[in-house]
């Protein structure tokens, strides 16, 4: 790889999602292959003490990455965690044989840059059935599985469990200094820009709590309106794996970049419900209410929005280094 490509390749992954918009990856090439390596001076030390998310995180970031390969013409060969020796070494991605590029692929890839997290009011459309198939089936792909909640009682369960974590998580000091530190009331290249967690109109509500990141446990509530507000009921989707350890941790992330691709290249948006799967009690409490068979690693809804893009991303020479070429 010449250092043009590694440098793209780079800013390319730099665009995937992470918790709290930490960004808790490095980059390391040498010759064709680059390193994908944990940044542990970017994990949550109260949300993340078993750094599960940071994994997330990162799998996300090493699927960017992969897509940027292709996007280049090659085929890209990846190892996840391929060595018990190195922790911090995630992922190495190696380009192979020339490949041409799908068309499927590059609607992705061009649905990375206007990916975001929107966090206020979606419309009442519902979202296709093809689309619902469609993240399911590549959330399969990588060893993972989807669930829509759909049962009877399921958003119920949802709903009381997001409160009981959230309750949990702002009764402690640790989590709402933690959260103060990576809220962003001026332009950054990190953190969660206060921009994009307001925009809650006074005759809307949401019917799940989300999370509220000035750590008081205040959820958008209807204001003084002549009638009742209207109470969003969104999609919502539960993302898991079959084993809790850092493959299934990082094959979560992998499905999660394509997840989201998928929701942007149709037009639409979600977030992340992550107090309940923050706090492990609630995530058991999940697993067990909902009697699913593997691990529940992130919740989210998704629906049509009409935010915008505000997170901040860190440069390629903070991300990346670069080592001789062999």
């Amino acid at each position: 790889m010449h250092e043009e490509q590694i440098r793209l390749i780079t800013e390319f992954a730099a665009l995937a999602p992470s918790v709290h918009n930490t960004q808790p990856w490095h980059f390391i090439a040498n010759g064709h292959t680059l390193e994908v390596r944990a940044d542990p001076s970017r994990r949550l030390d109260y949300l993340d003490a078993d750094a599960r998310q940071l994994h997330i995180s990162c799998g996300a970031a090493i699927e960017f990455a992969r897509l940027a390969v292709r996007a280049l013409g090659s085929e890209c060969v990846l190892r996840l965690a391929p060595t018990a020796d190195d922790p911090l070494l995630l992922a190495t991605i190696t380009l192979a044989h020339p490949l041409p590029l799908r068309p499927s692929e590059r609607r992705l890839i061009e649905a990375a840059a206007r990916r975001y997290t929107d966090r206020g009011p979606y419309d009442e459309r519902p979202v296709p059935h093809d689309v619902m198939s469609r993240i399911a089936d590549a959330a399969a792909e990588v060893g993972c599985w989807l669930r829509t909640l759909t049962r009877p009682g399921d958003r119920l369960t949802a709903s009381l469990l997001l409160q009981k974590a959230e309750a949990i998580e702002t009764a402690d000091p640790r989590y709402r200094e933690e959260l103060e530190s990576w809220t962003r009331t001026t332009t950054s290249a990190d953190g969660v820009p206060v921009q994009a967690v307001d925009g809650w109109p006074r005759d809307r509500v949401p019917d799940v709590p989300l999370r509220d990141f000035t750590g008081s446990e205040h959820y958008p509530s209807p204001g003084e309106v002549p009638s009742p507000p209207t109470v969003e009921r969104d999609v919502i989707v539960l993302l898991g794996s079959d084993t809790d350890d850092r493959y299934g941790w990082l094959r979560s992330g992998r499905a999660l970049a394509s997840i989201l691709l998928i929701l942007t290249d149709a037009g639409i948006v979600s977030q992340p419900l992550g107090p309940v799967t923050d706090v492990p009690s609630t995530r058991v409490q999940l697993q067990r209410s909902l009697g699913l068979l593997g691990h529940p690693q992130l919740m989210l809804r998704v629906g049509y929005g009409h935010g915008r893009p505000y997170s901040g991303r860190r440069s390629v020479d903070d991300l990346l280094t670069v080592g001789p070429r062999s």
